[in-house]
């Protein structure tokens, strides 16, 4: 009955609270121990303050409450929104039976857009008289987006164990991570050809002040995104674009802020593109007329 009525809980929360991870929660808690049947499990996070571009690391421990052995069969860890799995970091430390403790890298699969990583194994949580305690230990690291939004954010957990009926989940669980309103701003300048032919790559090169830590460059043209965001590298990102009209181009940068750098856009840049198939491109005729 325990059992079934932690998952019943956690499966309202959910359908109250989403995923139970927007900012402004009251409590600024960074660890939270939960309970079902003779588990125990905590959840922690550090460091519990960051600014954009930084890593967390979430550390979830499972203990049993008396000498009825358990095994952990999946773990999914529910991050905050848009905090992107560091590739690698899962790992799993557990003990045998009859051996002590050893750390493994299983594969994680990752659900971004639900915000969960999840592994499986076959993980023993024992407390025997007379013996160590084999407790099961994950550990995983997310990179908090350039995109992030100030403010406090949640987790939570969900995992399995051999021969329980459901689902133990705990979402949210209380355990945040405040993220921190980038401190310096910054600006923006793009340099691009005033003249361009269609078909021949220009470049647009984009270069932020002061040079930040993180953070990429996303060229528009025409209000219009063009390529991928491009990293930038020692204040710098430029990218290799190709007109494929003729006419007037409005092109400008925007940096999507990193770290502790706040975002900014460049001013457009006017652009004016022929069409070497059209002899050169629409004519001015007001040029006809000029004395």
């Amino acid at each position: 009955m325990i059992r079934r009525s932690v998952a019943a809980v956690g499966v309202a929360a959910l359908a109250v609270l989403g995923l139970g991870l927007g900012a402004g929660t009251a409590s600024a808690a960074t660890s939270a121990t939960k309970n079902t049947d003779n588990i125990k499990v905590t959840k922690s996070v550090s460091p519990g303050t960051v600014v954009r571009g930084a890593t967390v690391t979430y550390k979830t421990v499972f203990e049993v409450t008396s000498i009825v052995d358990r095994y952990i069969t999946k773990i999914t860890d529910v991050h905050p929104a848009g905090f992107e799995y560091v590739p690698g970091s899962a790992k799993v430390t557990s003990s045998e039976l009859l051996s002590g403790p050893s750390t493994e890298t299983p594969v994680a699969t990752v659900d971004a857009a639900g915000s969960r990583l999840t592994v499986g194994g076959n993980w023993l949580v024992s407390d025997r008289p007379l013996s160590s305690n084999k407790d099961v230990i994950f550990e995983v690291t997310y990179r908090v987006p350039d995109t992030a939004a100030p403010g406090t954010v949640d987790s939570g957990l969900t995992f399995d164990v051999a021969t329980f009926q459901s689902t133990q989940t705990f979402v949210p669980m209380g355990v945040h991570v405040q993220v921190n309103a980038p401190a310096s701003a910054t600006t923006t300048a793009l340099t691009a050809p005033t003249l361009a032919s269609v078909g021949t790559a220009v470049t647009l090169q984009a270069t932020v002040t002061p040079a930040p830590s993180g953070g990429s460059v996303q060229f528009h043209d025409n209000g219009v995104p063009v390529g991928a965001p491009v990293p930038v590298v020692s204040g710098g990102a430029s990218l290799s674009h190709v007109f494929d009209t003729a006419g007037s181009h409005s092109v400008s940068a925007v940096y999507s802020g990193g770290g502790d750098y706040r975002e900014s856009t460049s001013q457009v840049v006017g652009i004016q593109v022929s069409d070497p198939a059209d002899g050169g491109g629409s004519l001015d005729v007001s040029t006809l007329f000029a004395s």
